[in-house]
Parts: structure tokens; sequence; C-alpha cells
């Protein structure tokens, strides 16, 4: 049913733009992304799927069938220096399976719409699960104004896309759609150790993301005794301690600084701001995890004598996905030869979106290996073959 010679084409298209080695950079809501959902839109195209992108910059192609649609696919972008799987195989493997459908000449009583979604990562302008966020209605206020390292503004971005400016007119009503089927590299290594190819995802992490600046007073660094300093950076780094204390504590939970900017960033001045971003995940009581670290930025900023102020980004709660559509999912699995196991995502996933909005929505795992987010990530052609049928016959059975 796959063609794998196809596939196999299509990653390596897919990676070399933003491509360099196995190393992939191409951020969300840049050109690079843009040449992306044009590639991937021409291959739906190719097929008769009518293909367009919404004001949020997702790419939809939509073939067969009326009413409501399956909605399947994952993200194009990629985090700087990332790899050439994480998001995209789901995209590459949503087209395969259509493709396959169409093949064998399938009548799609339903129709089918592969989505790209665009700016998974959020590491351009820091909001990860863009795309998605702005189709189910759960973007953060004034988020079109966001501005990105260079001071480009999400509503620039999209501008520049020839669109409006406004994400929030991407918003769809949740009964457009019958279901939501995601496939993405697990990002882990439980498949890997378990020697199994494909896994169903039962629940995600609840994510948090902020941007927390912390204003101090900038000053001499040799005229201004220790006593007499409110350092930023030095309060900033206690918080990052204390973030690292806290998610230890708990079982489940990370916690993650991956950013830090200070101002005015030179040998010889005291820091007198530092922006730092913030990432929690836990697979359950995610709130009073975020409650702690927060009273934690307040009791240093308090000892210190500086300020802090706390942008929120995302907030996406702990999120099981839909009984049936697992089970669909295992069906399928089984169906082209593996006993899939159901496992807990610990990274976030566009399909928290569509279940938060009342879609049935499952996700399947292709073993990966490698890490992610980084050039070696790599999901072999058999596994990627054996994720692309599994979807391929999901989308049968639900479309049929």
């Amino acid at each position: 049913m796959i063609d794998r010679g196809r596939l196999e084409r299509r990653i390596g298209e897919l990676a070399r733009i933003g491509g360099s080695g196995t190393s992939v950079s191409r951020l969300g809501l840049s050109a690079e992304e843009q040449q992306a959902r044009d590639l991937i839109g021409g291959w739906l195209a190719a097929r008769g799927a009518v293909v367009r992108r919404d004001a949020a910059a997702n790419l939809f192609g939509r073939t067969g069938g009326v009413g409501a649609a399956v909605l399947v696919g994952s993200h194009a972008d990629s985090v700087p220096d990332g790899g050439r799987f994480d998001g995209a195989l789901g995209v590459l493997c949503a087209v395969e399976a259509v493709e396959a459908l169409l093949d064998a000449k399938m009548s799609l009583r339903r129709p089918i719409e592969v989505v790209a979604w665009a700016d998974e990562e959020g590491a351009r302008f820091g909001v990860g699960l863009f795309g998605s966020a702005a189709v189910f209605g759960r973007l953060p206020a004034g988020i079109a104004d966001r501005r990105d390292r260079a001071g480009v503004s999400i509503a620039d971005a999209l501008r520049a896309f020839g669109e409006r400016g406004d994400p929030a007119l991407a918003r769809r009503g949740a009964k457009e759609f019958a279901s939501y089927l995601e496939l993405h590299i697990e990002q882990g290594p439980r498949l890997e150790k378990a020697g199994i190819a494909l896994g169903v995802v039962d629940a995600i992490v609840g994510i948090y993301h902020a941007r927390v600046t912390i204003r101090g007073q900038a000053d001499h660094a040799g005229a201004t005794v220790m006593t007499a300093r409110a350092d930023a950076l030095a309060a900033a780094s206690e918080i990052v301690l204390a973030v690292e204390r806290l998610a230890r504590s708990r079982p489940d939970a990370v916690g993650t600084v991956g950013e830090i900017a200070v101002r005015p960033g030179a040998k010889n001045v005291v820091p007198g701001e530092c922006v730092f971003s913030l990432d929690l995940r836990t697979s359950r009581d995610l709130d009073p995890f975020i409650h702690d670290v927060l009273a934690a930025v307040e009791r240093v900023a308090h000892e210190r004598h500086v300020q802090a102020s706390i942008d929120e980004l995302a907030h996406v709660p702990v999120t099981t996905l839909d009984p049936k559509i697992r089970e669909v999912l295992r069906r399928a699995a089984k169906t082209v030869g593996v006993d899939a196991p159901e496992m807990t995502s610990g990274a976030g996933h566009d399909a928290q979106n569509p279940a938060l909005a009342g879609v049935p929505t499952g996700m399947l795992f292709v073993r990966s290996t490698g890490g992610s987010h980084k050039p070696s990530e790599l999901a072999s052609l058999d596994d990627a073959a054996l994720g692309a049928e599994a979807l391929a016959v999901a989308l049968r059975e639900l479309v049929s």
C-alpha cells in the first residue's frame, strides 16, 4: 500500500529546506517554513486536493467526501539546528497515507484534510503550538504583537506571507472535524528499548511556557560594593536553580530554562535586567507545580530587592486522548503487524488543541533514535513506512 520510495524521496526533499547535512533550521513563520508549505501543498494539489493557507499560516489540503473532515498531520517547522523528523515525519506520513488510499482507488465518503501546522515549536516568537491554537481558539491575548529578537512581530511575519496579520481569523469550529490523527516520532527511548516500531499515545503532558523579566539596577562593576547591588542576573540564577530543585522534587515533572538574555550585557556592568524562558511540564498536577515556581520567583525577587514580571505564553493542561480513536490506532497498528503499547507523551503536541476543543483525537508514535531536537534524531524508513501504513488503515476506517 505504501510507496516506500516516494516516502523516502520526500523525506529528503523536505529536509533540504533549511537543511545542512542532517541538521534542519526551519523556524516557524519564516520563509523556510513557507517553502516547506509550498512543497507539501504541491504534492497534495497534484493528487486533486483543494489546498489553502489560513490566517495563521497553517496549510490544509482537503480531499474527497462531504461533511465533517478527518484532520491528519503535524507541523513543518523545526527548532534551530534540529533534526529531519520531528513534526515533518507526521506531515510526510499523512500525505503518503492519503496518496496510498487514492492509489487504491478507495472512495472517501468523508473528507480528509491533511494539515501542516505553523510554528509548533515556538522557537522564534516563544509561543508553541501556535497554528493549532489559532484554529481551536486557544491563543493568548495580544499574540499578534509578540516580537522575535529582531523586533519583527507575529503580525508582521504573517503579513509577509500576504495574510492580514491577525492569527485569530484562522479559528474554526470543532464540529467541522470528525476526528484528528497525528503521527510523530516518539522523541524518547521507550519504543527503542522495547524493540517496538509503533506506540499509541494515551495522554500528553501539561505544559506551561512563560517569559520572566527581572529588573534590578545596572551599576559600575568596580565601584558598586556587593551589599549595594540589585543584580538581575544573580536573582535570575537563583530562580533557575529553584526551578531545577522544584522539578526534581516531583517524579513526573521537568523544568527548563532554555533561553536567557542579560542587559546591558557588558563585562564591567552589573546586570540591570535579565529575561529568561520558563518551560514547565508534568503528567499530572500541573497547576500546583506552576504555583510553586511562581512563588519562588516572587520570593527571590523580594529577597534580592529586584522586580519580577511574568509573561504567560502558553498554559496547556494535561490532555487525555480519545479512547475510541486510540482503539482505532491500536487496530491499525495490529493490522501492520505491530502490537503497539499505550504510552504518555512527555513532549507537547498540536494534538492537544483539537482534543481540548472536543475533537476526538489520537496520536501514533513512531520509534526514533538519537534523541530529538538535534541533528542526530532518526526514524528508520522501515518504521516510517509502517507508521504511514498504520495511519492509512486508520484513515480508511474513519472515512469509510
